[in-house]
């Protein structure tokens, strides 16, 4: 059995608060930029302002270079060491520790992640991503990822009811001059 999150158990009213009540994101657009430790991912986090709780919560973003897979996640460090709450959208089937049918206890991806009133933690699939289209459209673009978490979470961006434009903050190549023509100077033969 998976450790029981105690901070989550002795607090569980003030963790629903600071899971479900209205949030505000005020940076826009979030840029992903290499993870310090691992290259082949990226990452950001920026701040979210909660409406009833004056707490240090972030968001984090994280996506693999390659292939669909990242993560979002809501961590508030002065409630409790981990991510309180985070949505996966590739990797391994969780199996949650109830006393439902072992068929019913594996939570494929992609899925969130919570606690429950005893600390313990499991994965659940929302309406939306119980439809096998919405969820691999989700699987296949962040965009629609962030969009259903904010959603899941209440989280606002600038007050307003709509989503962070993700970007990667890559380096340019060559330094791009549009008003200089490449081929100016160059004599073309017939």
């Amino acid at each position: 059995m998976s450790k029981l999150n105690l901070d989550v158990r002795d607090n569980y009213e003030y963790f629903q608060e600071l899971s479900y009540e209205e949030k505000n994101l005020v940076t826009n657009p979030i840029v992903l930029e290499e993870k310090k430790n691992n290259k082949d991912w990226l990452k950001q986090s920026v701040k979210i302002d909660h409406s009833t709780i004056n707490e240090n919560i972030t968001l984090i973003v994280e996506k693999k270079q390659s292939l669909y897979k990242y993560g979002i996640k809501l961590h508030c460090p002065n409630f409790t060491e981990k991510p309180y709450f985070r949505f996966d959208s590739d990797g391994p089937a969780h199996r949650n520790k109830t006393e439902l049918p072992l068929s019913e206890q594996i939570i494929t991806t992609p899925h969130f992640n919570t606690y429950d009133e005893k600390g313990q933690e499991f994965a659940y699939k929302s309406k939306t991503l119980k439809s096998e289209k919405d969820a691999q459209a989700i699987i296949d673009n962040l965009d629609f990822g962030i969009s259903h978490f904010f959603q899941e979470t209440n989280i606002k961006t600038k007050g307003k009811t709509e989503y962070p434009e993700i970007k990667v903050n890559e380096p340019e190549l060559f330094e791009i001059e549009p008003k200089t023509d490449p081929l100016n100077g160059i004599d073309f033969l017939d």
